[in-house]
């Protein structure tokens, strides 16, 4: 074993590890949340985080197996890319619903059905 795959080895491990702890202390912050707001807040922080660093970990064990290629590097860069603009989208949408419902302001909240109408 040389020393480029003992490298390669400690790298993966690092990301995969701490991809994995950070997705799991974004877990258990949600848990402790008092609020919906702050739920949405960690679970956000966690995917934007943590799953980038799964991504790369595989991409550092498909190189040091020698399975790495140009189309595999793209599409670990374009999930990322992807994941990184749909997590604070999806976070920006459900945090304005549940301010919106937790304050009045949604637009189908209302004692009367149909009270925009009259």
């Amino acid at each position: 074993m040389g020393i480029g795959t003992v490298i390669t080895t400690i790298l993966f491990g690092l990301t995969v590890i701490g991809g994995s702890l950070y997705l799991l202390g974004a877990a258990v912050a949600m848990w402790r949340a008092p609020d919906a707001l702050s739920r949405m807040n960690q679970l956000s922080a966690g995917v934007v985080f943590g799953v980038p660093l799964l991504v790369v970990g595989n991409a550092i064990l498909e190189f040091d197996q020698g399975t790495l290629t140009v189309g595999k590097v793209l599409t670990g860069l374009l999930a990322i890319v992807a994941m990184l603009v749909v997590a604070s989208v999806a976070s920006e949408v459900l945090a304005r619903a549940v301010l919106g419902s937790r304050d009045g302001s949604a637009e189908d909240h209302s004692d009367r059905p149909h009270a925009d109408r009259d």
